[in-house]
């Protein structure tokens, strides 16, 4: 009997798959994505009570001094215009940010927050030169200024006619100033040139003399009339008829012998 030999050794699959070793290293957890600055525990907790209602207190202040701007400046219905446009773009504007805020980003919510505000400062600066006070010149003369002609007498209301007596007067460039004898009280003496600035002389003071000084920069007819209602229409009113070379008001003041500053002495009377 004839012995097969065997191979003891045992003959692997070839389509056996090899054994891979693991990897030595894992990989590493994703980083934790940065929490932005308002979501912050202590920031939210403590910071945003604090500055939220700063905030709003200086928007309300800021609306309301370009809204008073706006106000003080414009003429007629053009303020409340203005105003109504501003107030319903910001009432607008919240109600689509409240209504989209889940589907607007943060950058676009800042930033259609950011135009609003600047539409109430704009509003507000643009017309901020017409609402400050401008510096001007001197109103009125003050009657104690000295002058270079003889005073120029007139009577106001003679033997109580609505009437100034005489209704012509003359006089030359520079300062002039007016001698008004009372006759009849309830009056005035009124320049209706304001270039001439003269105060408003009041005359309620029956058989008294009121004086008032006023500059005439060139030659030309100056009216001068009552302003108490109905008068100047009755014909209490004249004209100056003035003559000589053009002057200007510092030249005429340094003529008459008048220190510097001394147009500061004027006030409107009245």
């Amino acid at each position: 009997m004839t012995n097969t030999p065997t191979d003891e050794r045992e003959v692997e699959p070839e389509n056996s798959a090899t054994p891979v070793p693991a990897s030595s290293t894992t990989p590493a957890p994703p980083a934790p994505a940065p929490v932005p600055f308002w979501q912050r525990p202590l920031v939210e907790r403590f910071l945003v009570p604090l500055v939220l209602p700063v905030a709003v207190v200086v928007g309300l202040v800021a609306y309301v001094l370009n809204i008073s701007r706006i106000f003080l400046s414009g003429h007629g219905h053009i303020p409340v215009i203005i105003g109504t446009i501003i107030t319903v773009m910001i009432l607008l504007g919240a109600t689509l940010l409240s209504v989209n805020s889940d589907r607007l980003r943060q950058s676009a919510v800042t930033l259609v927050g950011a135009a609003f505000i600047f539409s109430i400062m704009s509003a507000g600066w643009l017309v901020v030169g017409s609402a400050q006070p401008k510096e001007t010149g001197p109103t009125t003369l003050s009657e104690t200024l000295k002058v270079t002609q003889p005073p120029i007498p007139v009577t106001a209301a003679p033997g109580g006619k609505l009437a100034f007596a005489p209704s012509q007067l003359k006089a030359k460039t520079g300062l002039a100033k007016f001698d008004v004898s009372v006759a009849g009280a309830g009056h005035t003496f009124t320049m209706q040139d304001p270039s001439t600035l003269m105060q408003q002389l009041v005359l309620n003071a029956a058989g008294t003399k009121v004086s008032g000084v006023a500059f005439f920069s060139k030659a030309g007819s100056y009216t001068f009339y009552c302003s108490v209602p109905g008068h100047e229409a009755a014909g209490m009113k004249g004209e100056v008829v003035v003559t000589g070379p053009p002057v200007t008001l510092d030249k005429a003041l340094t003529d008459a012998g008048n220190p510097p500053g001394a147009v500061a002495g004027g006030g409107a009377a009245g």
